[in-house]
């Protein structure tokens, strides 16, 4: 039988999925390597790569594989010459990019506003991890043949081509998102060849061969997991992927140059990016500390989500009254914006216990997520939530969202949608029907509802927790 691998380079994890028509056969999850050299951290991609061959030729050995396509965190960029890497790309969060952009800030605003490129400038962007690998000499740029995102690197590595998936150019900062190109007069500026970038296409098209083996290209991790879902069950939906950091998207089609904005659709952010076709855009925003944030937290604590102690703090957690213990804000969610550092706890009272520490995380994840749905229900109307990510497990903060946004979510019998959205590019891609709609058939959502006492309490907590910021922020 013929099956079709996905590949989800994620921040912390890789998980390779193996789908056939009978569903998802397998998952492989490992570590994703990273290395610190000078204070800067690093992806490790001999290590990654040396994983990834094996578990493919492993793969190859067990079943008949007719296609593949591999999805990556977006940002981080790769200097390659010659089939090979020739040095290992920033993590994308790192901040020693922050100097780079705020040296080129100006000229960046002015040749790439957001009317361009879709997105407010940020220092993480692919541009500013160019920059700093040639002014800090860890590449020249006369040796380098490609830059490529990490899941336009790995299949590189296989196919020797390079080509960038659309919703990966967004994640750069270099790409013109209405004209569909790379924007010339910002990589001129900076010496930075169209050739030295590679092609641009959309997720789902055919890169080359890996010995018999078709590969197909995917993009940026959480539009991935959107292009599965509109894949499967159409564009009228909004997608909440929840991993190491979030975003929340829904897909849209411009009607009268609606999606031609000058700036963000909401107060702190929001992204235009190019969708899967032409004339196809999504609208996103996110929360950069996401899972992090309760990763960070347990740590803080001893804990771990496997723990017990985690357990029975959560099992606390359900049966607490609903009130603002504290505020929390952090840069790159749609409080603050761009417009502080790192993670803040405001407010916080010396007394403050670890579960209302962790049901004050559960309180802000929840309300930014509502912020940025009611914000995407003014172009795309009320639509379904489809959640996806680790964190569905967590039945406690679940109920949480639900009962913030007081609406169903649903989610598919798979914590695994990002790697499912990369099977699903290889499936579309080599036009296999009978696959498709197999793999639909065995698919299904399950939901999680919202509680209804717990709504009218989390309604009011919205209402407080927007004056607080409202009065800290003014």
């Amino acid at each position: 039988m013929r099956t079709y691998v996905g590949i989800d380079l994620g921040t912390t994890n890789t998980k390779i999925i193996v789908v056939d028509e009978n569903g998802i056969e397998k998952i492989i999850k490992i570590k994703t390597p990273k290395r610190v050299a000078n204070a800067v951290e690093y992806f490790d991609l001999d290590k990654l790569d040396h994983s990834i061959e094996k578990i493919i030729s492993q793969l190859n050995e067990e079943y008949d594989i007719a296609g593949l396509s591999c999805t990556s965190f977006g940002e981080s960029v790769v200097p390659v010459a010659n089939g090979r890497k020739l040095h290992d790309p920033i993590v994308w969060y790192d901040t020693c990019t922050k100097t780079t952009q705020q040296k080129y800030e100006k000229i960046v605003d002015k040749l790439a506003p957001y009317e361009i490129s879709g997105s407010r400038d940020i220092y993480y962007f692919s541009l500013y991890k160019i920059l700093y690998m040639y002014e800090n000499s860890i590449v020249r740029p006369n040796e380098v043949e490609h830059w490529l995102p990490v899941c336009s690197y790995v299949l590189y590595r296989l196919t020797k081509n390079a080509v960038w998936d659309m919703t990966q150019a967004c994640r750069s900062h270099m790409v013109d998102v209405h004209n569909r190109r790379w924007n010339k007069n910002l990589i001129d500026h900076f010496e930075i060849s169209q050739d030295q970038l590679g092609k641009l296409d959309y997720t789902g098209s055919f890169v080359g061969y890996y010995g018999k083996i078709p590969v197909f290209l995917a993009g940026h991790d959480h539009l991935t997991g959107t292009f599965g879902l509109v894949s499967l069950y159409g564009s009228d939906l909004i997608y909440d992927s929840m991993g190491t950091a979030s975003l929340i998207t829904a897909i849209s089609h411009e009607k009268d140059g609606n999606l031609h904005m000058k700036e963000p659709f909401m107060k702190n952010g929001g992204l235009v990016g190019i969708g899967f076709k032409d004339g196809q855009y999504y609208l996103a925003s996110g929360v950069r500390y996401h899972g992090k944030l309760i990763e960070l937290v347990l740590r803080t604590f001893g804990m771990t989500v496997s723990s017990k102690r985690f357990r029975l703090i959560n099992e606390k957690i359900k049966s607490m009254p609903q009130r603002v213990n504290f505020y929390i804000y952090s840069n790159g969610d749609n409080v603050v914006g761009e417009n502080c550092q790192g993670i803040n706890f405001l407010e916080i009272p010396a007394d403050c216990t670890p579960e209302e520490i962790l049901q004050t995380v559960y309180q802000y994840l929840s309300y930014t997520s509502r912020v940025t749905i009611e914000n995407l229900n003014r172009y795309v109307g009320d639509l379904p939530i489809i959640v996806g990510g680790a964190l569905i497990n967590n039945d406690v903060f679940m109920k949480y969202k639900a009962s913030m946004l007081c609406k169903d979510l649903y989610y598919l019998n798979t914590t695994e949608l990002t790697a499912l959205g990369a099977a699903v590019s290889a499936i579309k891609g080599s036009h296999n029907e009978q696959a498709f709609e197999a793999l639909k058939a065995k698919t299904a959502f399950q939901k999680i509802v919202p509680d209804y006492e717990l709504c009218k309490q989390m309604n009011e907590l919205y209402i407080k927790m927007s004056q607080g910021y409202n009065r800290l922020l003014r």
